[in-house]
């Protein structure tokens, strides 16, 4: 029979029945105690009129029981008919509620043994034990860049987010109910350098299922990917150091790295992904510090790089010693079968940035760094030094959201109801006579335009401000590239926004009006 450290006397009712809350109350010592030990079975109890779901109170319960260290990691729980019967429940409701606590990552399954508690013991080391690497950037300046306005009659055609109605409301906010529930004490204290352990142990096993063996000590949550890339510039480079970009490349990592004083050179990407021999020529000439990419559906061409091109750019990391950094964040709406640089390097020269901005919601601020061992510690000096913690509460809304079940599914369609309006606007692009820069396979955008030299009487600016006008906000091309275009102009467009008859009018207006070669 498993044993658990008996509560004082003073948070027992006599009936022995212990809430969700008292649980998390409660801290309780696991400690050997002379007094009797209590079993699983006796203190985990429900209550029928509650108006509360069954399976819910067992998830609540058990989560609460681990959460306090009454119940320890590595622990085998109840089978599913022992907990059922001594429940007086259905084996079908401790069956779902285990199998939303093994996708939220309280409990594991081994097949043929049944469920164990899995281990959430910190194991962070020597985080600030390393004396630092870099002296402190010069300050550079920000350049401020409207790209979209805030005026709600406007449509966002070139935003870089979903619209509201699409998000999975109902999952959102039962993960904000859920997360406001957590301790009185972590709500009012600072967050681990880390971020929030179990948001990092949950992302841990999905790396690991996906790309390659992470722990949960190689991943520092951020308040979302510009913040974790701002991190990563700050630890990783000095100004005047020499680093590549792409071009186009997404337009807040350039603004960043021209703030830090950072000597930026363009690799070429197109329809086909990254100019690779042109990588490895530039490579040899300057010796770079760091290349700034993305694998897949990069922004601004949603474009992914073709296996045999990421094996090269890792492979001329290897030769010229320069770090990657992998902007990951639309990795939950591509294939699974795209490539990805971190799962083919082994987090040996790869440092991943994500996020949920894309697919949950950019209010929350939470994403991630991914790095090396011996990254770990620079970067959460950084972190510690430049804002201290993350906020706990956002982290586990996050974490709320992932472990849902339903998340999966929601992503299922979401890239489905993405693709059926991506071949909706190239079809009616086609139609127009406006010339995609690359013809996307998922995510959110379609950058496209005229292949024509700009003039003063036809470029991006003057079409940006009569799409205002026209109550429709564009994003020219030349906000993804170093230096102006001279040979196109183009727009980058989030095909959630693109299947308006005003948009479709203005761009057939437009059109109409290129000037003949």
């Amino acid at each position: 029979m498993i044993a658990y450290a008996p509560p004082s006397a003073a948070h027992v009712p006599a009936n022995n029945k212990i809430s969700a809350n008292d649980c998390e109350a409660t801290t309780l010592s696991i400690a050997s105690s002379p007094r009797r030990e209590w079993t699983l079975l006796e203190l985990l109890r429900i209550e029928r009129q509650r108006g509360v779901s069954l399976v819910k109170q067992i998830v609540a319960s058990l989560d609460a029981l681990v959460d306090s260290g009454r119940l320890r990691p590595g622990t085998k729980t109840p089978s599913v008919r022992e907990l059922a019967k001594s429940l007086d429940v259905s084996t079908f409701t401790v069956a779902e509620a285990y199998d939303v606590l093994v996708s939220r990552g309280v409990l594991s399954s081994r097949p043929g043994s049944g469920y164990f508690v899995t281990s959430r013991a910190a194991h962070v080391t020597a985080l600030l034990d390393e004396p630092p690497k870099r002296k402190e950037a010069a300050s550079g300046s920000w350049l401020p860049v409207l790209v979209w306005n805030q005026d709600p009659d406007l449509q966002p055609v070139g935003s870089g987010v979903l619209p509201p109605e699409w998000c999975s409301e109902s999952t959102l906010l039962q993960a904000v109910r859920q997360a406001i529930k957590m301790p009185a004490e972590r709500l009012v204290g600072y967050g681990h350098p880390l971020g929030f352990q179990r948001l990092r142990q949950l992302l841990a096993r999905g790396f690991t299922e996906r790309f390659c063996p992470v722990s949960p000590e190689q991943i520092i949550l951020t308040n979302g990917v510009s913040h974790g890339l701002d991190l990563v510039v700050r630890t990783i480079l000095q100004p005047g150091d020499t680093v590549f970009v792409e071009e186009p490349g997404y337009f807040n990592t350039n603004h960043l790295l021209r703030s830090h004083g950072v000597r930026m050179l363009g690799v070429p990407r197109g329809a086909d992904g990254l100019h690779v021999d042109k990588l490895a020529a530039m490579a040899a000439e300057h010796r770079p510090k760091a290349i700034f990419l993305s694998s897949v559906l990069q922004n601004p061409l949603s474009s992914t790089l073709p296996a045999s091109q990421a094996y090269r750019v890792i492979a001329l990391a290897e030769q010229y010693d320069f770090l990657i950094v992998e902007d990951d964040i639309y990795r939950d709406l591509a294939s699974p079968s795209d490539p990805s640089l971190t799962s083919l390097d082994g987090l040996n020269r790869v440092i991943c940035l994500g996020g949920f901005s894309k697919t949950i919601a950019p209010s929350l601020r939470t994403g991630f760094i991914l790095c090396p061992d011996h990254l770990v510690s620079g970067i959460v000096r950084t972190k510690m030094a430049s804002g201290l913690t993350t906020s706990e509460l956002n982290e586990r809304c996050i974490y709320e959201v992932l472990a849902d079940p339903g998340h999966r599914r929601y992503i299922d369609r979401l890239r489905m109801r993405l693709a059926n309006d991506r071949e909706q606007f190239l079809s009616f692009l086609s139609e127009v006579g406006i010339t995609p820069l690359a013809t996307p396979r998922g995510g959110l955008f379609v950058s496209a335009g005229w292949r024509i030299q700009p003039t003063a009487q036809f470029n991006a600016e003057l079409i940006t401000a009569e799409a205002r006008a026209a109550k429709i906000a564009l994003v020219g091309g030349d906000l993804f590239m170093l230096s102006p275009s001279t040979d196109s102009v183009w727009f980058r467009f989030n095909v959630a926004y693109c299947g308006s008859p005003e948009l479709q009018h203005f761009l057939r207006g437009i059109s109409a009006r290129v000037p003949k070669a």
